[in-house]
């Protein structure tokens, strides 16, 4: 098997990730990406970046830690005993749909490229891509070196993987302000309950969220050309191209958040449309820390924002089990299919290579 590295940086080359640094400027310090039309710089990123993940997990673990101190093991294990099967079983479930919706955020990439590949090609690697991703963390490392080794198969080069990735990022983050703007809007009062945020400040950042979504939408009524904005480079989509950009991303999120819904006792005081705004924020932060998998990170939003109103030994195994369903049992059957893939790969390599010499031979004693 070919090393993962020239795959990674084939595609960071042809997504724009790797320019010509200036005099006294270290390649740290300028990163732009222009898959699919986005153009991003950061600056200072070489320290920055790590500071701000390191802060996040020490945030993390001082909150998880303040907030599990009167945890006992014995009331853990209870909990993970008492947790009901079928509420597992529709966990799983929702688990397969959330993966589903998520290789439709890659389709629409493949669409968006103009390239034809069939719905079963796209669904699987995809599914390999994000349930390694997810759970290792670094997606535009982990994610693109499993898409470029997949979507290669298929004869497209380094530039139109680099769309399709930054599509699906475009999805991810729609979905995300969709459903948290809608979460922090409809359900604002109850956010504050745990949070003590102003009221007038949860409204704001709701109505900021879905201002976002609203002028990725409309954009396309006014505008067909690139636009620049904040250090983006956007190619414009159409508005009926944005519009299932949404829906669908919406719709992931909605299932992944009731992943862990289900997983946790019921509740009167945390309703779903509550939960949704806690766990968009736990999910946002969590990818933000750049620590594999948000571990720790995504845990002590959670616990913060429940452990008033609901057992903190049933939230520590809900969260437990939502790990196990949602990212080590993708993790397992990506993994190894993804295995199994690059074996039957490499073996089809060595034996063209060993009928090229072969043929090679005979043509010479020819």
């Amino acid at each position: 098997m070919p090393p993962a590295y020239p795959a990674v940086h084939g595609l960071r080359r042809a997504a724009g990730l790797e320019l010509p640094v200036a005099d006294g400027q270290s390649a740290g310090d300028r990163i732009v990406w222009e898959g699919a039309g986005i153009g991003m710089t950061l600056k200072g990123r070489g320290i920055a970046g790590p500071i701000f993940s390191l802060l996040l997990l020490a945030g993390a673990v001082f909150l998880l830690h303040r907030s599990l101190a009167d945890l006992r093991w014995a009331d853990l294990w209870h909990a993970l005993g008492e947790m009901p099967r079928e509420s597992i079983a529709i966990a799983i479930g929702l688990t397969a749909l959330s993966h589903v919706a998520l290789s439709i955020h890659d389709y629409i990439g493949v669409r968006y490229i103009r390239r034809r590949i069939a719905y079963p090609r796209v669904l699987l690697a995809a599914f390999t891509a994000y349930s390694i991703s997810h759970s290792l963390g670094f997606p535009a490392v982990t994610g693109g070196t499993v898409r470029y080794r997949m979507y290669s198969r298929w004869n497209l080069s380094a530039i139109e993987i680099a769309q399709i990735m930054a599509m699906a990022g475009i999805c991810m983050f729609l979905g995300m302000f969709e459903i948290g703007g809608l979460a922090l809007l409809l359900d604002g009062h109850r956010v504050q309950d745990w949070s003590d945020l102003p009221s007038a400040g949860i409204n704001a950042l709701g109505v900021l969220f879905l201002g976002i979504v609203a002028f990725y939408f409309a954009i396309g009524f006014f505008r067909t050309e690139p636009l620049q904005l904040w250090g983006f480079r956007l190619v414009i989509p159409s508005p009926r191209f944005a519009a299932v950009q949404i829906a669908i991303s919406g719709f992931d999120w909605l299932l992944v958040a009731a992943v862990l819904y289900v997983l946790l006792p019921p509740n009167p005081v945390f309703t779903f449309p509550t939960f949704l705004g806690v766990f968009v924020l736990a999910y946002l932060l969590a990818t933000l820390s750049n620590v594999p998998g948000g571990l720790g990170v995504f845990e002590s939003i959670i616990v913060v924002s429940l452990h008033h109103t609901v057992p903190t030994e049933a939230i520590v195994s809900s969260l437990l089990v939502y790990r196990a369903v949602y990212h080590l049992l993708p993790l397992t059957i990506g993994g190894t299919l993804f295995l199994i893939l690059e074996v039957r790969r490499q073996r089809n390599a060595d034996r063209d290579s060993d009928l090229g010499a072969a043929h090679h031979v005979v043509s010479h004693k020819r």
